[in-house]
């Protein structure tokens, strides 16, 4: 959310200590022979802590590093390794919206290519409904107060591209229509009937 507050120039009040990296096609990045994601975040001062379902961290004071990928329905691993960069992937539903019309976006001597504020909103309004564990409320709430932030800078015509384009079931359509009745987004804005 920094790097939308500061693209968009959006007021978001929450701070967060991590960063997730969502990959795309994770098991079908070849190989380059380069230098692992692990040894450039180690050169950086990071470390890598492994939790007992495989799921790979890298700490930094209290910063976190994680990545991320699409993981199809069903039951799936744990962690997914990403062999070029040796590196493990959470495998998380929903992830593939993400990069549905990804932008560039430029800070300090990078570009970044993050989710577009409307397919992060979306995948958002599904995600804060299917929470679960300890943190679950909280991080419910962190959901739907991002998309609350976001909904002041979407286009209405890119989220109904989206929406036409990527399949939905009627039970993820409810679960986007219970997230905007909660914030008071009209659902209208998403084309979901």
């Amino acid at each position: 959310m920094l790097v939308y507050s500061e693209y968009f120039t959006l007021t978001y009040g929450l701070a967060t200590n991590d960063i997730d990296f969502a990959v795309d096609n994770a098991v079908k990045i070849p190989s380059t022979g380069g230098e692992t994601i692990p040894q450039i975040l180690e050169r950086l001062g990071y470390t890598s802590v492994l939790d007992y379902s495989g799921i790979e961290t890298f700490l930094q004071g209290t910063f976190e590093v994680e990545f991320i990928t699409h993981r199809r329905g069903g039951a799936a691993p744990s962690t997914v390794v990403i062999p070029p960069w040796k590196v493990s992937a959470q495998p998380l539903p929903f992830i593939d919206l993400l990069f549905f019309g990804p932008i560039m976006v430029g800070i300090e001597d990078f570009t970044v290519r993050i989710p577009s504020p409307e397919a992060l909103m979306l995948h958002k309004l599904i995600i804060a409904q299917r929470r679960t564990g300890r943190d679950m409320e909280f991080k419910k709430e962190k959901d739907l107060q991002q998309c609350s932030v976001l909904a002041e800078v979407v286009r209405s015509e890119k989220i109904l591209q989206i929406t036409s384009e990527y399949r939905l079931s009627k039970d993820t359509r409810k679960l986007m229509l219970e997230s905007c009745a909660a914030i008071g987004i009209p659902f209208q804005l998403l084309g979901i009937k």
